[in-house]
């Protein structure tokens, strides 16, 4: 079952927090969460410094200038990130900022392990996945390597926007792809690297 209804985020804001310097002495991973709701304004600010626009968009490949706030290899911008909440599943649309929804169903248990339980208790589990169908003209090294490392860029962002704004979080490759891949009816061109849970410290 899908949910029917597009998420408009509010504005973000891309001025402010904590100094660059001063964010990175705080970036830590979190393990403990509690269950209180991140509020629209927060979610808004974290999906834009995870993979908003910085500029407008003017196309994907090597010639072309980026335009997300995190880069991508040979500018394929391959990455999607969906956003797993309690009530539903959704795709986070840069360009209109806004959540798209996929699936009307909770699918955080996906992301969870049995050694790591506390995965539940987050409020917003961010989804990373590659479409390597957009990856025009890449070698099967670049489809191996560069969805990891864009992944990457993304997530750091997301660990500099916590330690600034107050939430917790950490990166998670510890989950079963197939079955999440499968619950997010993923296509065959669609690989899922990492998770990253999101929420307010226990």
């Amino acid at each position: 079952m899908t949910s029917k209804t597009p998420i408009d985020l509010p504005q973000p804001v891309t001025t402010g927090g904590l100094p660059l310097m001063d964010a990175l002495r705080a970036r830590t991973s979190t393990r403990g969460f509690n269950t209180r709701e991140v509020p629209a304004q927060e979610l808004s600010n974290l999906l834009w410094a995870a993979f908003g626009l910085s500029r407008p968009h003017r196309g994907t490949g090597i010639d072309a200038p980026g335009c997300h706030t995190a880069p991508a290899a040979h500018n394929w911008q391959e990455m999607d990130l969906y956003v797993a909440t309690p009530a539903a599943l959704y795709l986070f649309e840069p360009e209109s900022h806004r959540l798209d929804p996929v699936l009307a169903s909770d699918i955080r248990a996906y992301t969870a392990h049995a050694v790591q339980p506390f995965v539940l208790d987050a409020p917003l589990i961010l989804i990373y996945v590659a479409d390597l169908a957009r990856m025009d003209d890449a070698s099967e090294w670049d489809k191996e390597v560069f969805p990891w490392a864009d992944t990457s860029f993304m997530s750091e962002n997301v660990y500099l926007y916590c330690a600034s704004a107050g939430l917790a979080t950490v990166v998670r490759a510890l989950f079963d792809r197939a079955a999440l891949s499968e619950a997010m009816q993923l296509r065959p061109s669609q690989l899922v690297t990492f998770s990253q849970p999101v929420g307010y410290p226990r």
